[in-house]
């Protein structure tokens, strides 16, 4: 009974969040942002600091908890979230694209653009980086 209430309460806040506002197939990232670098140090507190945000803005019920791709939501709605800890899915990203799909969303995933700062989104791609495995 528990877990089925969490995961209503966790449906709920995506669904308000605009989660599905735009199927992936739409999602055209310009260069310039795919040629972005991040302009935030990799260091431990950054990367702590990545690590509260990713949890804090409900990364992890999609993403998992640990960036394995299988976060409580993610097989409830059906969607394709990636294993982050492994390189071959995560080489396929620059911070700048990865910067771009926090800000703006994809399918899905809303966009956190107007709930995180330019720099607080660069430190979730740091910690993301920061995993396991984790590539670049």
């Amino acid at each position: 009974m528990w877990n089925r209430t969490v995961v209503l309460c966790a449906l709920i806040c995506l669904s308000l969040a605009g989660c599905g506002s735009k199927p992936a197939a739409e999602t055209k990232i310009p260069q310039e942002e795919i040629d972005r670098k991040n302009p935030v140090d990799s260091n431990p507190a950054s990367i702590a600091q990545g690590k509260l945000l990713y949890s804090a803005t409900d990364c992890a019920l999609c993403h998992g908890a640990d960036g394995g791709g299988k976060g409580v939501l993610s097989k409830d709605v059906n969607m394709n979230t990636h294993d982050w800890r492994k390189s071959v899915y995560l080489d396929k990203f620059t911070d700048g694209e990865l910067s771009y799909l926090i800000l703006k969303g994809k399918g899905r995933m809303p966009a956190y653009d107007n709930r995180q700062t330019a720099t607080q989104v660069w430190q979730m791609v740091i910690y993301i980086r920061s995993l396991p495995g984790g590539g670049q």
